[in-house]
This record gives C-alpha cells, sequence and structure tokens, in this order.
C-alpha cells in the first residue's frame, strides 16, 4: 500500500540550489530595518550551503546566485579582497553555477564582476532541460551606478526626475535600480518566443518585479511600467509586512 500511495505522488520535474544577498565583508557587524548584518560570519554559512549542494548534487540541475555575494568596504582594495574570499567559496560549488548582478555587487567594476562570475552577459538567458529557460535580468541597469555619458545614467537621471523618491515613489532610493527600455523589449521577445514554442522561464533578478512579492521599498524601480510592458501588470502577491 505504501509503495502504491508513494509512486502516485507527483516527482520534481528538476530541482536547483539557491543563495540569496551573501554581503559578506570584513567589516564590524552593520544594522539595517532593525536587524543585524553579521557580515563576517557570511563565509562560512556560504561554505554550509555549498556543502549541501555539493552533498546532493545528483539531484541539482544548477544552483544561482541571485547578487549582493559582497556588501562593499571602506576601499576598493578590502572590497576586492572581500569578493575574493566568496569566489573561493563558490569554487567549490561541484554543479553548474549562474549568477547575475545586485547592486552591492557594483561596489566593484561591472566587468571586472562579470568576468570574475564567468557571467556571459548583464542579463542572458540559458537553457536548462527540454522545455526550460533560465533568464537572468539585471536590475541595476537603469541606475546612477554608471558613467554620465552613457544612455543608462541618462536614462536613469531621466526615470528620477519624473518618479522622485517619495510616498508615492519608495521604490526609488539611489541603492535600487531599474530594467532598461532594451532589456525591457529583449525581455518582450523572450516571453513572445517562450509562449509560441511552449517553453517554461524561470526569470530571476536581483530586485523583485512584481508588487506585492517584497517591500515596496525594495521594488525594482520601474515595476508598474515594466510589468505593463510585457503583459504581467495582472500579476499581485498578498501584501508583505
Amino acid at each position: 500500500m505504501a509503495d502504491s500511495q508513494s509512486a502516485s505522488v507527483p516527482q520534481p520535474l528538476f530541482s536547483f540550489g539557491v543563495v540569496a544577498d551573501v554581503q559578506y565583508a570584513d567589516k564590524d557587524n552593520g544594522e539595517y530595518e532593525s536587524r543585524i548584518q553579521r557580515y563576517r560570519e557570511a563565509p562560512n554559512k556560504l561554505q554550509e550551503a555549498v556543502n549541501t549542494f555539493n552533498s546532493v548534487k545528483q539531484d541539482l540541475l544548477f544552483a544561482l546566485t541571485l547578487g549582493d555575494i559582497i556588501d562593499g568596504n571602506t576601499t576598493l582594495e578590502k572590497t576586492r579582497a572581500d569578493f575574493h574570499v566568496i569566489l573561493e567559496i563558490l569554487c567549490k560549488l561541484d554543479v553548474p553555477t549562474c549568477h547575475l548582478l545586485g547592486n552591492h555587487c557594483l561596489s566593484l567594476p561591472r566587468d571586472e564582476v562579470l568576468k570574475a562570475l564567468n557571467m556571459p552577459a548583464r542579463y542572458y538567458q540559458t537553457d536548462l532541460k527540454a522545455g526550460w529557460k533560465l533568464v537572468v535580468l539585471d536590475s541595476m541597469d537603469m541606475s546612477l551606478n554608471w558613467p554620465e555619458d552613457t544612455e543608462n545614467y541618462k536614462a536613469a537621471a531621466d526615470f528620477l526626475k519624473a518618479y522622485p523618491l517619495g510616498q508615492a515613489n519608495p521604490q526609488m532610493s539611489l541603492w535600487n535600480g531599474g530594467i532598461g527600455s532594451v532589456q525591457l523589449s529583449w525581455l518582450a521577445a523572450l516571453l513572445k518566443d517562450a509562449e509560441r514554442d511552449v517553453v517554461k522561464l524561470i526569470v530571476a533578478g536581483h530586485h523583485p518585479v512584481v508588487g506585492g512579492s517584497a517591500l515596496t521599498t525594495h521594488l525594482v524601480w520601474n515595476h508598474q511600467e515594466g510589468l505593463r510592458g510585457f503583459g504581467l501588470a495582472h500579476i499581485q502577491f498578498p501584501a508583505c509586512r
């Protein structure tokens, strides 16, 4: 009887590991939103996650880090040293690994982080298995973390003028960012192709894009505009507390 019951339980199509916001830095504890940030404890916790993933590697299709693997330190040299501590641990992962950029990752130059993490681009797609793809977004695409003569910076500056930080736009803190028009068009095309080809997408980004999925202050700058742009504006989660 037990065997027949277990046989009727649907089995997962695949499994993958996720690590979010390691935010390591060799510096004293901090506090953010009434939570203690124990920066120096992060490497051991990450190592525990890597050990766990490796122990079940036969069951994992891939692992995904969701950005902010470092917090940023007082100097570029210290931040780079923090980054290498985390890289050494991530290199021990014995499963295929995908990464994306978080706002704290940009305590180092973008190109340096992309190269070290072997990311093909700031935003990209990759095949997982038949009928499934992973789509990685860059939610700092439209931000002031660019040289002032770039289109990304200009788009961010214009968006900030149109939607200044305040009660009506609580997501517009400078440590947040948005998804630029080129990336939105790219994503819309991917969604259209996936619908045509009957492919399911796992879409990952550092900043949440759907209202209600996180505190409003943490959402991507243009979450409402972006969702309308590719037909997802109807999605809503219960309000977070």
